[in-house]
């Protein structure tokens, strides 16, 4: 198996404050507007107990709850136009699945798809579809 799992420890980042450095950074650089707009989607759907979530970078590591004790755990990450671990475009969004079973994920939208395409990773990866069934955009999920 070769598993990129998340190996090292989560260090969880309160959803509201995750809200407000994105959204503080979009205000400045609008290539990150759908990672604040993202971030607001949990929030709004009152998904901030069923998703954990911290920034490295400026990506979105998300992880669900209940947080594992031991790793490697599966997340999600949100990769940002300054991501570290791979290229991603100006315009574009880059969510990627890194599984420990080493079934690991990536699609490749424009940015404007950012937010129904993260609910689509939570429905499909970690189960989590009531908090999925209300997009009203759902023709590429």
């Amino acid at each position: 198996m070769n598993s990129r799992a998340f190996g090292v420890p989560f260090r969880e980042i309160p959803w509201t404050e995750i809200a407000s450095r994105f959204t503080e950074l979009a205000a400045l650089h609008p290539h990150f507007q759908h990672m604040a707009d993202i971030a607001s989607s949990v929030i709004a759907r009152h998904a901030t107990t069923a998703l954990a979530a911290h920034t490295s970078m400026h990506d979105l590591v998300v992880a669900k709850r209940p947080l594992p004790t031991e790793s490697p755990i599966d997340v999600v990450i949100v990769k940002s136009l300054s991501s570290h671990r791979g290229y991603v475009a100006p315009g574009w969004v880059v969510i990627e699945h890194l599984s420990t079973t080493g079934h690991d994920d990536q699609i490749t939208r424009p940015s404007d798809q950012a937010v129904p395409l993260f609910w689509r990773f939570m429905a499909e990866k970690f189960a989590i579809t009531s908090l999925a069934e209300d997009l009203s955009d759902s023709s590429f999920l």
